[in-house]
């Protein structure tokens, strides 16, 4: 098995952080299908999902839009554009799915506690 810089480590586990919170927030009855031992190795598989996602669509996202002779300032803008709009679309097919009953007005907490 490769070792993975930090750089592929920090957004698949930012990823795996968001979908965590949010599957127990919003999806309490899908997160209990889980067993709770395999959760952490579900989300980390999550992310990872997630963070190989991001980076193709922005990549095609990129390509979609950037001309051969953009100024660098327009480049790095459209990069940076092309990442949110992956990092959205990414999040939106594999994380934020429908909220089950009851769950819509509930606030994400920004952490999670210990079972």
């Amino acid at each position: 098995m490769s070792q993975m810089t930090s750089s592929e480590v920090e957004p698949r586990m930012k990823y795996a952080s968001m979908a965590a919170r949010y599957w127990a927030t919003y999806l309490p009855s899908r997160l209990e299908t889980i067993p709770v031992d395999q959760r952490q190795e579900f989300f980390t598989d999550l992310g990872r999902q997630v963070a190989e996602m991001v980076d193709y669509l922005a990549k095609d996202n990129l390509r979609a839009s950037s001309r051969p002779h953009d100024p660098t300032e327009l480049t790095a803008r459209k990069t940076r554009m092309a990442q949110l709009r992956a990092e959205q679309e990414a999040l939106e097919e594999l994380v934020y799915l429908p909220k089950e009953t009851g769950t819509r007005s509930r606030e994400t907490p920004t952490t999670l506690t210990a079972e």
